[in-house]
């Protein structure tokens, strides 16, 4: 039996028909809710023998394996010889960009010939595009007679252009799957741990499962990962694999391994996604040809470009920005364009995750069997809170009413009115309150301010560019109104207010984001995540929204205890009614500690005040200070690591939890030992304490979810900083009383001794 290569009617038209220029103007469209109501409102009107949702497809020979087709018209009416495509929109017919038409109708003219192959009766069709403004209720339909040679001819040209890219990207693939046979771990010997993890991932992706993995910093976790997906591959368990990582490091450390597999004979497209805002060509202009040369005719030279980098199979970002320079294309785009045609992607978890989850989204569209590897999966559950909430400040919005005019301009007298009039009703407190409904008037008024900028753009593509207030406010308008359509009960509506009026804010507010990332865990084929610091399992399942049958391993170390020396001091009260009583013992603690451990050295403190405060105190040492800063930016972070990596005697007094907390490799003799001030526990807020009282009523563990869990797997990240190779040696001290209490050691690293 030939394998079948499965494809949707709207991918065909957009491979073969697609042209012009990037365009957003049809955007944004309306929500799926929005957009489902408008297309069952209409094919509710038609009446007669009109059918809605009319399936349709083929089944095409192509050498080596079938292609199948298939897709489903809005809606066919067999007595009329009618067939309709319904496109919902929020802008007016006039403005709809003729490629988007072009493009739109192209789809309807593939519908009209497979009807035309499944029907060899019928002589001709009368094919209807109708636009549908879901704001007004108005609809705009345009109708043609075509006979059924035309139809025909359009799908056969269609399939036949189509057939000649999937028979070259099959040849790809069996090439590939040999070069997966073939490849051996390019490593030599599995380190202790990082079989057993291979093991799991490989029967995780077989048996399109769930698995948990927790390893300590230093095993090798990416080849371990890596390796067996790729196996798999070539097995065809799946047909695509995301690599997701939550900081460059990891995907520096994915691009540099997958190097290491290609220089043992591995043949495999891999593509590594970057931001938008980083690997623009024109930053500050609209994505649009009137503002930007490399949207202008975009999708007429895309099919070079694409050619060009499905040759190269390294598709890093240096990779991306010289092709898409040469063929003068949008590298963003160009580089989301190439995820289906690629084998493997380096994403952030942005990618994945998000309201904007371009990844997944593709994968979902071509229906692509695909595998998730996710790695400092730790991070995940604080960084989905933050990307499914929103918030609006009362003085953007006036900010960006000063740059308006015309109907945008009373849209936001609206919106202002809306908040005014929050502002006056009782709340909890005098500068806070917290409901579990967002007020109907406000999102209505939103609503109504999002829909006058999407005409106003759709009229004036360069519309908001000259107006970068307004054009701010309306992106935190959109995140908002996407916020509001999965706000449910593990979401809170908050409201602020500091000074004078301009103080106000409102922000929808994820607590628990497992709800959320428990629907996007189940869209791959399966998962598995992985850290060196996932416990209690308990917590991170659940957090992380894995099934209940999600598989937890906890692997053995690969270093000896003998490697890492901890010393706990008990004696010394580092939490907040203390630290004025104890800091000048802890400063002296701290110098005995650098006396008597030479080589670099990270202390680690839970906040800037309470290290300067000690600081302030600490006698000579003789080692030279590095103190990071709260007004910090890359290149002085980096000159950190390098100064680290370059010289023997530092000290470096670093936030637990910051970018200098996890995620830095410094190998050998760069780091020789840490300090740990306290036990990581996040900072008492408001904002904690809303958690704490969430987790309390849901599951009776609220100190535990909000305080304690978080802060000691920033110890434990903290303490990885230092042994990375089996040849590695080092020490940490640990302070606080906290560490003698079973609750609190329980949650320390198994892999090391307490003295």
């Amino acid at each position: 039996m030939k394998p079948q290569v499965r494809l949707a009617v709207r991918e065909l038209a957009a491979f073969c028909h697609r042209r012009g220029d990037i365009d957003y103007r049809f955007t944004p469209s309306p929500s799926a809710e929005q957009g489902i109501a408008g297309h069952q409102l209409l094919q509710a009107r038609r009446g007669g023998d009109y059918q809605a949702e009319y399936p349709l497809e083929v089944v095409m020979d192509i050498g080596d394996f079938e292609l199948r087709l298939a897709g489903r018209a809005d809606g066919f009416a067999a007595g009329a010889g009618l067939l309709e495509e319904i496109k919902t929109c929020r802008v007016e017919r006039e403005v709809i960009p003729a490629a988007v038409e072009a493009l739109h109708w192209a789809q309807l003219m593939l519908y009209g010939g497979l009807l035309c192959r499944a029907e060899p009766q019928r002589a001709a069709l009368t094919l209807q595009l109708t636009y549908y403004h879901v704001d007004s209720g108005e609809e705009w339909p345009r109708q043609e007679q075509h006979d059924r040679e035309a139809l025909l001819a359009f799908l056969d040209d269609s399939l036949a252009r189509m057939g000649q890219w999937l028979a070259q990207e099959h040849a790809w693939q069996q090439r590939r799957d040999r070069s997966l046979v073939a490849l051996e771990f390019p490593y030599g010997e599995f380190r202790e741990g990082q079989r057993s993890m291979a093991e799991t991932v490989y029967k995780c992706i077989a048996q399109s499962g769930q698995a948990l993995l927790e390893a300590p910093t230093g095993t090798g976790k990416t080849a371990a990962s890596l390796y067996p997906a790729l196996k798999a591959l070539a097995t065809d368990r799946h047909e695509r694999i995301a690599y997701i990582t939550a900081r460059t490091v990891g995907r520096q450390a994915a691009e540099h391994t997958l190097r290491d597999f290609a220089g043992q004979g591995m043949a495999l497209r891999r593509l590594s996604l970057t931001a938008k805002d980083s690997i623009c060509f024109s930053p500050g202009k609209a994505c649009h040809a009137e503002d930007c040369p490399f949207a202008e005719g975009y999708y007429d030279r895309l099919p070079e470009a694409m050619a060009a980098a499905v040759a190269a199979q390294d598709l890093d970002r240096e990779a991306i920005e010289r092709i898409a320079r040469e063929y003068q294309v949008c590298p963003y785009q160009l580089a989301l364009d190439l995820i289906p045609w690629v084998d493997l992607c380096v994403a952030d978890m942005h990618y994945v995750y998000s309201f904007h989850a371009g990844l997944a989204g593709s994968y979902a569209e071509r229906g692509q069997r695909w595998s998730l590897l996710l790695d400092e999966a730790h991070n995940l559950p604080e960084r989905a809170r933050d990307m499914y909430s929103a918030s609006l400040h009362k003085a953007e919005l006036m900010a960006a009413r000063r740059e308006a005019g015309g109907v945008v301009k009373k849209a936001l007298d609206a919106c202002n009115r809306a908040l005014l009039a929050l502002g006056k009703e009782d709340w909890l407190e005098a500068d806070y309150d917290s409901r579990e409904q967002a007020p109907d008037s406000l999102v209505n008024t939103l609503q109504r301010f999002a829909a006058a900028v999407s005409e106003q753009l759709a009229a004036t593509p360069l519309f908001l560019q000259s107006r970068p207030r307004l054009l701010d406010f309306y992106f935190e308008c959109l995140q908002f109104q996407r916020v509001l359509e999965v706000f449910d009960a593990d979401f809170r509506f908050e409201m602020t207010r500091s000074g004078d009026a301009q103080g106000l804010a409102v922000k929808l507010r994820c607590l628990d984001a497992s709800r959320l990332l428990a629907q996007r865990q189940r869209q791959p084929v399966a998962v598995a995540a992985f850290s060196a610091t996932l416990s209690p399992a308990h917590w991170m399942l659940a957090e992380l929204g894995f099934d209940e049958q999600a598989v937890f391993q906890s692997l053995a170390s690969p270093f000896s205890p003998e490697q890492f020396q901890v010393a706990l001091h008990t004696g010394l009260d580092t939490r907040y009614r203390a630290r004025q009583a104890t800091a000048p013992l802890l400063a002296e603690t701290i110098a005995q500690w650098l006396a008597d451990h030479p080589g670099n050295c990270i202390v680690y403190f839970s906040a800037y005040r309470y290290m300067e405060d000690v600081l302030a105190l600490l006698p000579p040492t003789g080692r030279q200070l590095l103190v990071q800063s709260r007004q910090w930016r890359e290149a002085e972070r980096q000159d950190l690591l390098n100064t680290l990596r370059g010289e023997r005697n530092v000290a470096a007094f670093c936030i637990l939890g910051g970018v200098f907390g996890e995620g830095i490799d410094l190998p050998g003799d760069a780091l020789a030992s840490v300090v740990v001030v306290g036990t990581g526990l996040p900072q008492f807020n408001r904002e904690r304490e809303v958690l704490r009282d969430y987790y309390q009523d849901r599951l009776g563990q609220g100190f535990q979810y909000a305080y304690l869990y978080p802060g000691m797997q920033r110890v434990s990240q903290a303490l990885g900083r230092v042994i990375r190779t089996e040849t590695d040696r080092g020490s940490a001290l640990l302070i606080d009383p906290r560490y003698g209490e079973p609750e609190y050691r329980q949650l320390l690293p198994p892999w090391w001794d307490y003295g």
